[in-house]
């Protein structure tokens, strides 16, 4: 398939529109001019044909024509003349100018008050245009008051040579066609310069994004002069870019939080192997060895798993299995593992759940969702502080109090590996459990987001694209740690 440019496209379009303009006014103007020649042409034939009607007359009941050459010198011309042709009501010949020299010209008429005109060819062979009227002659003047008077109708026709109405028209034409042709030569060339330069800006705009790569993503597209046609373009572009750099920095940050996280087990792997070898006999340092191995090597096992669930979320690759899931006895079961140390910290616990609360969902997804919450609300809710579970309708919602969040720290939360300064060195959690949650939550159809108030709130709410009713997961005050 043939792909033509925009400047293509936009000269042939507005090149062939103006074209096509002077090429109509160009025929309009030919054609006013030439109905105006015609005209002219046609009102000195019928001043002719009004000429010889005036100089026919009934005399004694016969038609006679006092035809002059005197006062029509042009019907006796030897070159070029004029013709004309009188008939009477039978059909005879009254009278023909010398010109026709015996030969007839066509009979066709029209009344006197709206004669026919046409185009002919002249008995010498030669283009003509004729008129043809049809009247009743005037009684003579000097005859008798009691002469009687004819009602027959007599045709006259008065034909003359077109050559010079032709040859004015051949004239126009070719000054038409002469102009005309200038002036699309001119149109299409600046045309074509108006296009180009109009288009500059765009070569402009390309030849700056060609400049971009990966390495250079903070660079931004001017949008100071650009016309008002590129302006949403620069604009949305300067985002794109804003966008892809903070992506970027993203994914430079993971790279570097994955290797932070996976070099504290791997060092304790390490000295734990280290020191197995060192003092292979002794049996108990031997057995503490391998069960530090094995925490390190459960550490990065989860670190892995979640990074594949991640992966396998993000390529919807995450199989759904829907069906009606009872809301009650699912929180019950979760709640249990983190009462006591919701107990050994003093923190106020308290639910509200529904009898009939039931969502049409995943049960295993949800319940890795609502159990990453609510470890987080028991592992980071300070001591004596409180944590609140509600489900109403259709919405669920968990909540603690928390100290050492902010506002600026909501974008954050659901980044891998975000984690609170504080804890960072924590080997109890991988810092994937928040993603992980709205992985699980995108591929149920829900959205998790997290708000603030005195504590942080997240919620999971399902698409509006679900039938079933909407549900939503809230977590107040979640820290900025997961259990995964």
């Amino acid at each position: 398939m043939r792909v033509r440019s925009i400047q293509h496209r936009l000269i042939l379009s507005v090149g062939g529109a103006l074209c096509l303009l002077w090429s109509i006014g160009g025929l309009a103007v030919y054609l006013v001019v030439r109905t105006g020649y015609v005209a002219e042409f046609d009102r000195v034939l019928r001043a002719n044909a009004q000429t010889l009607a005036a100089m026919t007359d009934q005399r004694a009941g016969q038609v006679e024509s006092d035809y002059s050459q005197d006062l029509l010198p042009g019907f006796a011309r030897t070159r070029h003349p004029d013709y004309f042709q009188l008939w009477l009501s039978d059909g005879s010949t009254q009278k023909r100018s010398p010109s026709l020299a015996g030969n007839d010209l066509a009979r066709h008429a029209g009344t006197f008050h709206s004669p026919l005109f046409w185009n002919l060819t002249l008995p010498d062979g030669r283009p003509g245009r004729a008129i043809g009227i049809r009247f009743v002659p005037q009684l003579d003047d000097e005859a008798p008051a009691n002469s009687k008077i004819s009602k027959d109708e007599v045709t006259l026709v008065v034909a003359r040579h077109r050559g010079n109405l032709d040859e004015r028209l051949g004239e126009l034409g070719s000054a038409l066609l002469l102009v005309g042709g200038s002036m699309i030569f001119a149109t299409i060339f600046l045309v074509v310069i108006a296009v180009r330069r109009g288009l500059r800006p765009l070569w402009e705009l390309g030849d700056r994004a060609e400049t971009i790569d990966a390495s250079s993503l903070q660079r931004r597209f001017t949008t100071e002069g650009l016309p008002s046609e590129l302006l949403p373009i620069a604009t949305r572009l300067n985002q794109l870019l804003a966008r892809l750099e903070d992506s970027f920095a993203r994914e430079r940050r993971f790279s570097a939080d994955v290797a932070h996280e996976l070099r504290t087990p791997l060092a304790e792997l390490r000295t734990a192997t280290e020191v197995a070898l060192k003092w292979p006999e002794d049996v108990e340092t031997t057995r503490n060895t391998l069960e530090e191995l094995l925490a390190s090597a459960l550490q990065m096992e989860s670190i892995v798993t979640g990074l594949l669930a991640l992966a396998r979320c993000e390529a919807g690759q995450l199989p759904v299995h829907l069906e009606s899931t009872l809301l009650g006895p699912l929180i019950q079961e979760l709640c249990q593992p983190v009462s006591a140390k919701v107990m050994a910290k003093g923190i106020g616990f308290s639910t509200e759940v529904e009898e009939d609360a039931c969502w049409v969902t995943d049960p295993m997804l949800l319940r890795i969702i609502v159990n990453n919450l609510l470890s987080n609300a028991a592992q980071y809710c300070p001591d004596d502080g409180w944590i609140r579970l509600r489900v109403e309708g259709s919405q669920f919602s968990i909540s603690n109090t928390t100290t050492d969040l902010t506002a600026n720290d909501l974008p954050h939360l659901f980044e891998r590996f975000w984690r609170k300064d504080l804890a960072r060195s924590s080997n109890l959690h991988s810092g994937l459990g928040l993603p992980l949650a709205r992985a699980y939550a995108a591929a149920l159809g829900m959205r998790l987001r997290a708000e603030m108030n005195e504590f942080t709130q997240i919620t999971l709410i399902l698409s509006a694209a679900q039938t079933s009713a909407a549900v939503s997961v809230t977590m107040h005050g979640a820290a900025p740690h997961e259990t995964l």
